[in-house]
């Protein structure tokens, strides 16, 4: 792969994770409930699951959407399950968040893995993540034909969006902001929670859409 074109590509995956949406709801929420480690976990398993569908794009491996498109409709609904989901949880904790620094470590081992579950599950049951990758990838694969080549798009694709919500978290966390988030986490915990809920609504109402 040319270096101009890694670089065209590596422009449009940043635009991508730095688009708002879900994950970023969910990002905010991990930084505010348990701080910055919960907002590492996070990004790194967000970036996980971009891996996963920019691995199956970049080998040929997304066929079955296209030969069978209800398998993408089944994970979207899943998908929206578990953002109602995640939006009650978001809105019931948002009253009775407690100070990290006030938990053990096996607490906080356990709080680190429930927000990496959350950054690859919002990542995993979105299958427009696949149609993504699958009209960018496309216009690169000619130059990056080769297995190295592929690899070089997957790795890139990874490190951009883990890249960028680990350096969110660490935004988040920057002692100017951290006082903010932690005299107002209630509030921001609830006002997200809503957030997810109206677009948990919206992703159902394309749903339906997509039915009728």
């Amino acid at each position: 792969m040319a270096l101009v074109d890694w670089y065209i590509l590596s422009m449009v995956c940043l635009a991508g994770a730095a688009s708002p949406g879900p994950s970023w709801i969910l990002l905010v929420n991990s930084v505010v409930k348990d701080g910055r480690k919960a907002g590492i976990a996070f990004g790194i398993a967000h970036g996980l699951g971009i891996f996963v569908y920019a691995a199956l794009v970049a080998f040929g491996l997304m066929i079955l959407i296209s030969i069978a498109p209800w398998v993408s409709l089944v994970l979207e609904f899943i998908g929206l399950l578990f953002l109602l989901w995640l939006a009650r949880s978001m809105i019931k904790n948002s009253f009775e968040i407690d100070s990290v620094n006030d938990v053990g470590s096996d607490w906080m081992s356990r709080q680190l893995l429930e927000h990496a579950r959350n950054g690859f599950l919002i990542v995993f049951l979105n299958p427009k993540v696949a149609v993504f990758f699958i009209a960018i990838f496309s216009q690169f694969l000619i130059s990056a034909s080769s297995l190295q080549g592929k690899m070089i798009m997957v790795i890139t694709a990874t490190l951009i969006d883990a890249g960028w919500y680990i350096f969110l978290a660490l935004l988040l966390t920057v002692p100017k902001f951290k006082i903010h988030l932690q005299l107002n986490a209630e509030k921001i915990g609830f006002f997200l929670g809503f957030l997810l809920l109206i677009v948990s609504f919206v992703l159902a109402v394309n749903i339906i859409r997509t039915f009728f």
